[in-house]
């Protein structure tokens, strides 16, 4: 008697998910009516308390393709290593349950890997950003220059210009190799934010061949009235602060960490550290003026911020006039064009 071999597919979908019933029916949807079909589908739910994971049954039931997997709440990062565990797919693609896909994103991704041999595709993004009643308010479409790296050491030197291009950090306009994913047991690791950052700085350490390609399939949901320094408030300085000695020590294991390196990554956590006085001025907490202005100067004071503060390079009128004035410890205006900024972005929460 022969035995029947199952055939494995092409690519797994990993779909983290927590209390997603509003937008799981048309995740599930978009992914089903994808061109290309050889794909499962890997539903975590992370401890939902709403229908998440009723929907996701009814849809389990209907299409081997999809599997569910139920387990304690743990945080988004945890739940996409469960399903790198889990997947059987010659290629990986991470989604978001609330985003939007074009039809033919898998077709395009899988066609373009398997046809270069490439342990990597990267394309552009389109960001959506919405107010609280999920209307669009404006679109950025990201198509980055089509390119080709041939070499490890060809990837890790364009490694910041990938960044710098708004393609290089994020997972969702990527399909990878299952095969070096879990040779190198590449996982997530909870880092609050920057989990997406760290985990392809990871990936990019082990490649020998990348391919960008100069489109956008991908439909990336922001929402303004729930910004990242909200989501993490508590501790989103320490959060930085992680974040960013993780990248900086990559880059000086890989002996790149020089000029053009130390300017971007000293940019992007100034930047960091003005979202931070966002949270400080939006605080639920009952923190004085002179309690808020005391918390900002001594965060300037800092060695690590002044240094960062020394190379960086930022662009706008905005953040030059926060730099003038961090530089100058005025903190006065400084928390002054902070509550103007969130004013205009029409985020009231604060107190002065």
């Amino acid at each position: 008697m022969i035995a029947l071999v199952k055939k494995l597919p092409q690519i797994s979908i990993i779909v983290p998910v927590y209390n997603g019933a509003k937008y799981i029916n048309q995740c599930i949807e978009m992914v089903i009516n994808q061109t290309f079909k050889d794909f499962e589908l890997i539903i975590v739910d992370d401890g939902s308390t709403d229908n998440t994971k009723k929907m996701c049954n009814e849809y389990e039931k209907k299409d081997k393709r999809i599997k569910l997997i139920t387990k304690k709440n743990g945080g988004t990062w945890a739940a996409r290593n469960i399903g790198i565990d889990v997947a059987l797919g010659k290629y990986i693609i991470f989604f978001d349950c609330d985003d939007w896909y074009q039809d033919n994103l898998l077709k395009a991704m899988y066609e373009c890997m398997d046809k270069n041999k490439v342990d990597l595709v990267i394309s552009g993004q389109t960001n959506v950003f919405v107010d609280k009643d999920g209307e669009t308010i404006r679109k950025t479409v990201v198509i980055p220059e089509e390119n080709i790296y041939t070499t490890n050491n060809e990837i890790l030197d364009n490694y910041i210009l990938l960044r710098q291009a708004e393609i290089g950090d994020v997972l969702w306009n990527k399909i990878y190799k299952a095969e070096i994913i879990k040779k190198y047991k590449l996982k997530f690791q909870n880092y609050k934010r920057g989990e997406d950052l760290i985990f392809n700085a990871n990936y990019y350490e082990h490649i020998d061949k990348c391919m960008v390609i100069g489109k956008s399939f991908y439909n990336y949901r922001i929402e303004n009235s729930n910004p990242v320094w909200q989501k993490y408030s508590d501790n989103y300085l320490n959060v930085v602060k992680d974040e960013n000695k993780a990248i900086v020590d990559k880059l000086k294991k890989w002996d790149k960490y020089d000029k053009f390196a130390i300017e971007y990554q000293s940019t992007h956590f100034t930047y960091r550290i003005m979202e931070y006085f966002y949270s400080v001025v939006c605080s639920k907490n009952k923190m004085s003026y002179k309690e808020k202005s005391n918390k900002v100067l001594n965060l300037i004071n800092e060695k690590e911020v002044q240094k960062n503060l020394k190379d960086s390079n930022v662009i706008g009128k905005y953040p030059k006039l926060i730099i003038k004035f961090m530089k100058s410890k005025n903190i006065a205006l400084i928390l002054f064009l902070v509550k103007m900024k969130l004013i205009q972005n029409n985020i009231k929460d604060f107190r002065m």
